[in-house]
């Protein structure tokens, strides 16, 4: 969230308004702050409660104005959005299905960002899912699109909060799409009051999950083309187990040659559509 306040002030003093507010120090960051790292555009971090209650978001905003009078409404800047997935079964299988969920969804995701990757701790380093041969890890976590862009999605195996450890029983899997700019213009979110009463269902288009068609499904009984599919797949090395980016440059042409949104290789996972659907239109700040 960006705030515009009415005199310059140096951003700590902005912190100190909100921990004043009871809801500790925020993340504030000033924007082209001038001699004596004054300014009076300061962007805000929401997390954990706030980031959830609309009205103890509104409250907060409003105690730090009185000490911070602002110009106009605060505007959103980014805001993420996340589906959590948890094992309530056999203690003893938590773990194990938790992971493969992780998998299940790093496999299933199907977004349009650039650069699909993991972070590897071990080297420090990314290791890019665009080059054939890769294969998705379900405990590393899996990232598509960056940080500057409009959208951005993150799939991961979730154990830690704050990089403080979480209890075994609130490990879960997540995957949460980022917005800004343009998608945050799209969606009719663009200042704070806009978040009252929104109807988040509306976000499940940046949520799309996908499985490959099976080839002997595809080829519909012709062994020809039953070869084709088979070939193009792996000579394009297109595989969930790399991800469904892996599918970008097949199928994606009609018989009559027209481009296509989507490859013709992969169809809905109408469940984890449904899934995910259901939890958005249950989501209420």
């Amino acid at each position: 969230m960006t705030l515009q306040t009415a005199r310059q002030t140096q951003f700590q003093h902005v912190q100190s308004a909100f921990d004043a507010a009871g809801v500790g120090r925020l993340y504030v960051s000033p924007v082209a702050a001038g001699p004596g790292r004054v300014t009076n555009t300061f962007v805000v971090r929401f997390t954990d409660r706030l980031a959830n209650d609309y009205e103890a978001l509104r409250k907060a905003i409003a105690d730090v104005s009185a000490a911070f009078p602002l110009t106009d409404e605060p505007v959103i800047h980014a805001i993420e959005v996340a589906c959590d997935f948890t094992h309530k079964g056999d203690v003893a299988q938590r773990d194990s299905a938790t992971v493969s969920m992780t998998h299940r969804l790093q496999t299933s995701l199907l977004a349009n960002g650039i650069k699909p990757r993991q972070f590897e701790p071990s080297s420090g380093k990314n290791r890019f899912m665009d080059k054939p041969g890769q294969r998705l890890d379900p405990e590393l976590n899996f990232r598509v699109g960056n940080e500057w862009e409009d959208v951005a999605w993150h799939v991961y195996w979730k154990r830690t909060d704050k990089k403080l450890p979480l209890p075994l029983t609130e490990w879960r899997a997540r995957v949460e799409v980022t917005l800004k700019g343009d998608a945050l213009k799209s969606i009719g979110l663009a200042t704070v009051s806009d978040l009252d009463g929104y109807r988040f269902a509306s976000l499940a288009r940046f949520f799309r999950f996908r499985t490959p068609i099976k080839p002997e499904i595809q080829a519909t009984g012709n062994r020809f083309k039953l070869v084709a599919i088979k070939a193009n797949r792996r000579l394009n090395d297109a595989t969930a187990e790399r991800g469904l980016h892996s599918f970008e440059s097949l199928g994606r042409r009609d018989k009559w040659q027209k481009p296509r949104s989507e490859s013709s290789h992969l169809r809905a996972d109408n469940e984890l559509q449904r899934a995910v659907k259901d939890a958005l239109r249950h989501l209420q700040l």
